[in-house]
């Protein structure tokens, strides 16, 4: 009996000894791999089908690596309470130049970028362009432009040529006009899209425009009897003219659907509207030029770095952030994405084949672009210049208008 016990007891002693034995040979297998989870936080759904192709392309690579895109409504709001609360994404989309990144950066929850080699294979000039305050927060991969798409088959009709100045694009739309067609089409419903080509107008008649609005916001400026606000109302009010008949009762996808019908010349927009237009009509051809200024020589294209991706300070996954971005920075994977979105890459070695929007792409990339005017101004002050802006539109005057701009900006940076 006694023996039976024992050998029993060795057994077990002997079974505990071989399970010891064995688990930290699991642990030290260098074999084993652990799987590295990052998100990327979106606020672009029209390239998210881009960048899951991208995203599988680098995961075959990688195969301990998987890549979670989340393109949520409202990402920067969403952004900016993950911030709040610790639990930024390991990787999220900005703008270098809207105010929406500023106060995250004035908080320390985005990590400087500048000089490091993730920013290697961007091209210099873009790398310099997409600077906040004078620092690389964001690894910029493509611009996004405004200007006007144009019906081409509406243009050879009428045996028109693209309008090099502000008062060819008049004259242009005069003999639309006088045709029976209608010139362009405003979705002046959506504030957000009034405040958006508005501020092109100023931009771009006005160099420093946003150094303006700066001293303005600081105390040092006014605004009353402003000549480049009175001029972008004077040119808003004339172009409306050459519009539909009630653009304030017309939202932005009503737009798109009258342009894709073919029965408007001219959409004064921004570039990523292209693609929802092919979506309503795939078989119309279009282009696109830059808004043109009083004199053929200033004309440029309002731009901003529309695609850039940021990572969270002290990220503890940062190494394998700046891999994936690394990734996503290569010529080969820039231009697929610059292939399939239309956005003009900022990456050496990637060639613009979008013939729709070349027109503005060569300008942008030649160096000839600007900011908007609204660069330096908070989600409120751009909120609500467009909706006072809608009020002229409406009928409103100027003097009222002006004073509104004084108690919108004047000061408000103190």
């Amino acid at each position: 009996m006694f023996k039976i016990i024992n050998l029993m007891i060795a057994l077990i002693i002997i079974a505990i000894l071989s399970s010891c034995s064995h688990s930290p040979k699991a642990i030290e297998n260098p074999n084993s791999s652990q799987q590295i989870t990052l998100e990327l936080l979106s606020n672009k759904m029209e390239t998210t089908e881009t960048l899951e192709k991208i995203i599988a392309k680098f995961q075959e690579q990688n195969p301990t690596y998987v890549i979670e895109q989340d393109a949520p409504p409202n990402m920067l709001k969403v952004l900016t309470m993950r911030f709040s609360t610790n639990t930024a994404p390991s990787l999220f989309m900005v703008y270098p130049s809207a105010p929406s990144i500023r106060h995250p950066i004035k908080n320390g929850y985005i990590e400087d970028l500048t000089g490091d080699l993730i920013l290697s294979n961007v091209k210099p000039e873009f790398v310099e362009f997409s600077k906040t305050r004078g620092r690389n927060y964001a690894v910029p991969l493509a611009l996004e432009g405004n200007g006007i798409i144009y019906n081409m088959d509406i243009f050879r009709e009428q045996c028109l040529n693209i309008p090099q100045t502000y008062a060819e694009l008049l004259a242009t739309s005069e003999k639309l006009k006088l045709s029976g067609k209608t010139p362009f089409i405003f979705p002046d419903k959506d504030h957000t899209y009034v405040r958006r080509v508005s501020t092109v107008l100023l931009g771009l008649d006005n160099p420093d425009i946003i150094p303006y609005f700066e001293d303005v916001i600081a105390g040092k400026k006014h605004i009353i009897d402003s000549t480049p606000l009175v001029s972008m109302v004077n040119k808003t009010l004339e172009l409306r003219e050459y519009g539909q008949k009630d653009s304030l009762g017309t939202s932005n996808e009503a737009a798109i659907r009258e342009f894709a019908s073919g029965r408007v010349a001219m959409f004064f927009t921004g570039m990523w509207e292209i693609n929802s237009i092919k979506k309503a009509n795939p078989t119309m051809e279009i282009a696109m030029f830059p808004f043109p200024a009083e004199r053929m020589e200033d004309t440029k294209v309002a731009t901003q770095v529309g695609t850039a991706i940021g990572i969270p300070k002290n990220s503890k996954t940062m190494m394998e952030s700046k891999k994936f971005l690394s990734f996503l920075a290569s010529t080969e994977m820039a231009q697929l994405f610059s292939d399939e979105t239309g956005n003009i890459s900022v990456i050496k070695g990637v060639q613009h084949h979008v013939k729709e929007n070349k027109g503005i792409a060569e300008y942008a990339l030649a160096g000839k672009l600007f900011r908007a005017a609204d660069s330096p101004w908070t989600p409120t002050m751009q909120d609500d210049f467009g909706k006072s802006v809608q009020q002229i539109i409406a009928g409103g005057g100027i003097d009222s208008f002006l004073k509104k701009m004084e108690e919108l900006f004047y000061n408000m940076g103190n």
